[in-house]
């Protein structure tokens, strides 16, 4: 037991007589120590003055359009503004890889005619031309821009909420960083618009064709009747023909083999075929007075013009109805997005980059423990010398 006692009490002894010679050996090797980590600092403070300054800007926004996820209605319910229901990762992975897009990269180029500041070194300001050194030397292109221009834009995607951050940073001109953040936007917007030419965009703007057409008939019948009740004419032309009925089916049967919202491209059908019917028992009965005389002439034209009016106005209706629905369905299969922070102008006075005080805080820790080891290393050297000159002193 005893034994055991003077064991522990002579290892921690020897722990502590081992930690005194560390503490010596620093303190012998101080000035090494002070000499790296003062190195390092004054490296990093001249650093801080000829690295230039960069500012940075961000701004959030959140796709809309497409297959809705709700898992984000929670999240949009907590923000102060209203913003619609965002998509799922289908419109969010689209609205993203148009904020990467080169095409975007050179519209926003040539918007802010970034060339001269994305090559500083290669351009006159004096003589707003470019510096060419020999004739095989050629100017900075738009796609040598936009290749700049990639590393100064960076685009991040939040997989759970599906909120995209885009931040832009510059070198030496924060007011820039705000305009490039601002043209990205604006151009994304604009190639997501023409770029979104959807099935449902097609049907839409067909059906508004034939609802103008179905508008004009409107309007033309009831001109018609407004004469005829005011005696100014007396016989009432066909307005409407089997080329009319027969011309709208052929196109939504065309839209119906492109798979364009089948159930109520067949509901339509249906009504036309309905109309149809309606203008042809009204052309047999103007057929049968042609050849029997039936009917009093006015008569005859009265019921021609009401029967016109009904199937005008049943058209009309049905394709109101039909083109509200095609714009609804649009909406949703449109790709945008809404951006929840705008971009700001960063302050002057704040660069993102460098972070002086984090670059000296840095430089001064790593100086002190490459002094440390330094030090370390040096003792061990010193040591392993003198060894080898008593092991020769003694031989």
């Amino acid at each position: 037991m005893e034994k055991e006692r003077r064991d522990r009490y002579l290892y921690y002894e020897e722990d502590e007589i081992d930690l005194y010679e560390l503490w010596l050996t620093l303190k012998r090797r101080k000035k090494t120590i002070f000499g790296v980590t003062g190195l390092f600092t004054i490296i990093a403070v001249i650093l801080c003055f000829i690295l230039p300054t960069t500012y940075k800007t961000e701004t959030t926004l959140i796709p809309i359009g497409g297959k809705s996820t709700g898992g984000l209605s929670s999240l949009l319910s907590s923000l102060p503004i209203s913003v619609p229901i965002p998509t799922g990762s289908e419109s969010g992975i689209t609205v993203e890889a148009v904020l990467k897009s080169r095409i975007l990269r050179e519209r926003v180029i040539k918007d802010l005619n970034l060339l001269p500041k994305l090559f500083p070194d290669k351009w006159d300001s004096e003589k707003n031309q470019w510096i060419l050194k020999d004739e095989n030397d050629r100017p900075p292109t738009v796609l040598d821009g936009a290749k700049v221009l990639d590393k100064l834009i960076s685009v991040s995607t939040d997989k759970k909420t599906g909120v995209i951050t885009l931040s832009v940073e510059f070198k030496k001109d924060p007011q820039l960083a705000y305009d490039i953040a601002n043209a990205v936007l604006k151009e994304a917007n604009k190639i997501l618009n023409e770029k979104s030419f959807t099935l449902a965009r097609k049907y839409r703007i067909y059906i508004e064709k034939q609802l103008n057409i179905a508008k004009e008939k409107l309007q033309k019948v009831e001109e018609i009747y407004k004469k005829f009740m005011e005696g100014k004419i007396k016989e009432v032309p066909l307005i409407f023909g089997n080329a009319d009925f027969d011309k709208l089916k052929e196109g939504l049967q065309s839209l119906q083999d492109e798979k364009v919202s089948k159930e109520r491209i067949e509901k339509l059908k249906q009504e036309v075929e309905s109309l149809k019917k309606k203008l042809k028992s009204l052309e047999q009965v103007h057929r049968r007075n042609n050849y029997y005389v039936s009917l009093p002439e006015y008569q005859l034209n009265l019921q021609k013009l009401q029967s016109q009016m009904s199937i005008a106005q049943k058209l009309f209706e049905t394709l109101v109805k039909e083109y509200e629905m095609a714009k609804a369905q649009e909406m949703k299969e449109q790709i945008s997005f809404q951006v929840i922070d705008p971009p700001y102008i960063p302050d002057p006075k704040k660069p993102y980059k460098p972070k002086k005080k984090l670059i000296v805080v840095v430089s001064l820790v790593s100086g002190l423990f490459l002094g440390i080891f330094v030090a370390f290393f040096k003792e061990w050297l010193d040591n392993v010398k003198k060894r080898r000159e008593e092991e020769k002193s003694n031989a």
